[in-house]
């Protein structure tokens, strides 16, 4: 176990990519004086461990489409930068709407889409039926399709940033949950681990994923993010369907499918707000029917493993990034409700601006700051491959 420092620069409260790419973004504008808590190890527990790794540009909302933008140019040039390939596989994103109020989104993103100059394609049932006829379309209005979106490695992409880091200096230290703050004259001026252990800060972020509202609390902060149970099945080889066909997500009801490998991946319910680990067996058979019905040569599919992640979700679906007033210094990253990957560059630059510039240039956050759930401006994302 490393040795815990008494004083840091920064202190960032989580290990996850979210937290792992502020870490390398404070590294490359100069700030080595880093220390990364982990409750528990890196990779093992969070959203990021249980990450698909998909990256798409079908968001209602421009500040959500940007951040998928900033973050694909990374991941584009990742091999450059860091050495590490992604295999990334563009597989599209299809989203299907069932009633006229989704069909309704899936518009106004689609003419979102279109003011940046973004290819989406609108598909009636029936184009969707030649294009895939595997999937019932009878039930649905329509649905979206990008092309170029796709999946890249997620585990690949956390180790990258993690040794990047770390060769710039940061330190990351496993098994040292925080539990307290060391707070004066309206600031963190510090955190205190489970050990007993204080470590003296200039500045603190919580980027604790599903964690972050316990995080906020410990500091008397109310932050609105919630750990959302996600229940995810992995199927045997299945070849009923073709090898190549775009990640599936059914707006109405949050089931999704994706190939994975000669198997499938099965998105299925979601749950109750908690860290369960537990897969339940209703869950099973919810996704059982929801993936016939959707998809009814699936009937012969044999479900071989499941498992839980956790979306940190937020009231309206949007990341939460800013300070409270009342602890100006302790700075959130987190809520990214099932767009944490996707968007983690894009936060580490933008978080790594507001520590040594004083203000984000990467892109206006303003849309995303902490105040907005108490100024009741909410800014609500649609598209989303849950129901909360």
């Amino acid at each position: 176990m490393s040795i815990l420092p008494t004083k840091s620069q920064v202190v960032i409260i989580g290990s996850g990519i979210i937290g792992a790419a502020i870490a390398y973004y404070l590294t490359q504008k100069g700030v080595r004086d880093v220390a990364v808590l982990e409750a528990g190890e890196i990779g093992a527990q969070g959203s990021t461990s249980a990450c698909l790794g998909g990256l798409r540009t079908q968001f209602s909302t421009a500040i959500n489409i940007r951040f998928s933008l900033i973050s694909r140019e990374v991941f584009r040039r990742f091999k450059d930068e860091f050495g590490v390939d992604l295999n990334f596989t563009p597989y599209g994103y299809l989203f299907l709407a069932k009633t006229k109020k989704q069909w309704a989104a899936v518009e106004n993103t689609s003419n979102l889409m279109e003011t940046l100059d973004l290819p989406v394609d609108l598909l009636t049932p029936r184009a969707m039926a030649r294009r895939w006829p595997f999937i019932r379309v009878d039930d649905l209005v329509g649905g979206s399709y990008t092309k170029n979106d796709g999946f890249y490695g997620p585990m690949e992409a956390l180790q990258a940033f993690v040794k990047k880091a770390l060769q710039g200096g940061a330190l990351f230290l496993e098994r040292n949950p925080v539990v307290g703050f060391l707070i004066s004259d309206k600031k963190a001026v510090g955190v205190k681990t489970e050990s007993g252990h204080e470590i003296k800060a200039d500045i603190v972020v919580n980027a604790a994923g599903p964690w972050a509202g316990q995080v906020a609390a410990l500091a008397g902060l109310d932050l609105p993010v919630a750990p959302l149970k996600r229940h995810l099945f992995f199927t045997g080889p299945f070849d009923a369907i073709p090898d190549t066909f775009p990640i599936i997500i059914d707006i109405d009801s949050g089931w999704y499918l994706k190939r994975e490998g000669r198997g499938l991946i099965l998105g299925g319910p979601t749950g109750e707000t908690s860290f369960s680990q537990n897969v339940d067996f209703n869950a099973e058979e919810r996704t059982a029917f929801e993936s016939v019905r959707r998809v009814p040569v699936l009937e012969q599919a044999r479900m071989v493993r499941g498992w839980v992640g956790h979306y940190e979700l937020t009231p309206d679906h949007h990341a939460v990034i800013g300070v409270f007033p009342e602890l100006k210094n302790f700075i959130c990253a987190a809520g990214f409700s099932g767009h944490g990957f996707q968007h983690a560059p894009a936060t580490g630059m933008i978080v790594a601006e507001l520590i040594v510039d004083g203000r984000a240039e990467t892109e206006d956050i303003h849309p995303l700051r902490p105040m907005r759930f108490r100024e009741d401006d909410l800014i609500h994302e649609p598209m989303t491959a849950f129901r909360s």
